[in-house]
């Protein structure tokens, strides 16, 4: 073999040998840096876990449910598991609320005087003047009038919804039972109720009647669905004098009487 032959493969060999390391050398680059990446996608992956793993127990799931009233569709959520806040005031006032709307709305001949006092007392400006309108006698549409004293009126309410700080929703409803336990079905309604505290000053027998002077201002009712026909009563007579009256009567007003 002659010198520039021998000279030739030399330099193939040489060149080869490069190619041969500089591909060994590419390929342990990308051995490491596989390694970096995988070890790096190790890392984020057990971050992830750990994160995961003191994540669940502060994940909780609440469960509600839901109250549905069949006539008016009215969905109200309840929550049984979890106590209710209420300050003492707001639930004071929402006891004064659901008193009041029994005693208006509600109808026993033998607590109508003390129904009627209450909201008397308990009532001003115009939930007053339409409360003692609604009850006169010369008012047909009075329950003294278009019921019989063997009547009931039963009123339960429902929920007590606060508006704002002086108006409040309350959902209730009522229903007629005459003599003999015949009821009729029951009426649903809604009232819108303005109140307050007032400090004008009481006999001791109305402060106790009303201690805080609570005070309705306004009172605006409606009815939630069609009201169910009222079961028809034989007209009564009224009785003699001896049998006595149904007297009503509010703080620092005669009393009036039906015949």
């Amino acid at each position: 073999m002659n010198k520039p032959s021998r000279e030739a493969l030399d330099a193939y060999y040489a060149e080869a040998g490069s190619w041969a390391h500089d591909r060994e050398d590419a390929l342990r680059s990308s051995r490491r840096t596989a390694w970096w990446v995988a070890g790096a996608a190790s890392v984020i992956a057990l971050c992830e876990a750990l994160a995961l793993l003191f994540l669940t127990p502060l994940k909780t799931v609440e469960p509600y449910t839901l109250l549905v009233d069949r006539q008016t569709g009215f969905v109200q959520p309840l929550k049984p598991l979890e106590p209710q806040a209420i300050s003492r005031e707001r639930a004071l006032t929402q006891s004064f609320l659901v008193q009041y709307v029994i005693a208006r709305e509600g109808f026993d001949i033998n607590s109508v005087q003390s129904d009627y006092q209450k909201i008397a007392l308990w009532s001003e400006g115009a939930a007053r003047g339409s409360y003692l309108s609604e009850v006169q006698v010369s008012n047909p549409n009075s329950p003294l009038v278009r019921l019989p004293r063997s009547s009931l009126i039963e009123v339960q309410v429902k929920s007590v919804t606060p508006m704002s700080d002086d108006s409040s929703m309350i959902r209730f409803d009522t229903q007629r039972r005459d003599a003999g336990g015949q009821a009729a079905p029951s009426q649903p309604w809604v009232a819108i109720v303005r109140y307050g505290y007032s400090g004008e000053p009481m006999s001791a027998a109305d402060r106790m009647i009303n201690p805080l002077g609570f005070k309705v201002t306004s009172y605006r009712k409606s009815a939630e669905a069609l009201a169910a026909p009222e079961p028809a009563t034989a007209v009564v007579e009224p009785g003699p004098a001896s049998q006595g009256s149904i007297p009503v009567r509010s703080a620092g007003q005669p009393v009036v009487a039906r015949p």
